[in-house]
């Protein structure tokens, strides 16, 4: 299957640091693709470059094979591509609903409507007049995923959607991933929990001080070999 989302050789600086050193990766509809590494490793930056937040210095991003490395945020929102950001940026001053209804901007046209994820996520309909800021983590994090697949993407970005959550809320989280997944999108996904990215995504890369140090198929990879890739060491023979 071709590639829906490529990113060839992206170095993105923020001043005089470079925060990606000349990352490539590929997502395909219907895969998840898993970013991992440590805090400060550019994951979030990665994510924010393909978004159209941040310019690169050099590389390129194409969608369907052309190049959207200088197009708008708002234009490649249009285009398929919606991002979750780090730490769900809701609105607290409006209710679920109004947060919901923000995802409409910009829209595409497609099969997720306001039913489709209210019965995705249940609990939102009998709650959706309540405030934003009264909602628990991980229903606030259902929010946002929600927000975002009203616009429609074709390649969702999901930046450490664990973040703060206890285990049985972000399990209803990632409940919901295969029926995103069957359903033809393409995920983006950066995750500080190595378990649950290995869990969830076909294939996996590394992010180390902003480099690649590490891809493959999560099957095919041992421990060591991610812990070398996470931390940048390796074990002495016979420690």
């Amino acid at each position: 299957m071709s590639a829906l989302l490529e990113v060839r050789g992206l170095t993105v600086c923020h001043g005089q640091l470079e925060a990606v050193k000349g990352v490539s990766l590929s997502v395909s509809p219907g895969e998840v693709l898993g970013i991992i590494g440590a805090n400060g490793a550019g994951k979030s930056t990665l994510l924010r470059t393909i978004a159209g937040l941040h310019k690169p210095s050099s590389g390129a991003v194409l969608l369907d094979g052309v190049a959207i490395t200088r197009l708008a945020p708002e234009k490649r929102v249009a285009a398929g591509i919606v991002l979750v950001p780090e730490g769900r940026r809701l609105f607290g001053s409006l209710n679920v609903e109004e947060n919901l209804l923000a995802g409409c901007y910009r829209a595409r046209p497609g099969p997720w409507t306001m039913a489709r994820v209210l019965a995705m996520f249940p609990w939102m309909a009998t709650r959706r007049r309540q405030p934003a800021s009264q909602l628990s983590g991980g229903e606030q994090q259902a929010v946002a995923i929600a927000r975002a697949l009203l616009a429609n993407p074709r390649l969702l970005m999901l930046d450490e959607p664990s973040l703060g959550l206890a285990p049985v809320p972000l399990q209803r989280i990632y409940a919901v991933l295969p029926e995103l997944v069957e359903a033809g999108l393409g995920v983006l996904l950066v995750e500080q929990d190595v378990r649950q990215a290995l869990k969830v995504s076909a294939r996996v890369q590394c992010l180390l001080e902003g480099r690649q140090t590490l891809a493959g198929v999560p099957a095919e990879l041992d421990f060591e070999q991610i812990e070398a890739a996470y931390f940048g060491m390796t074990r002495k023979k016979g420690a």
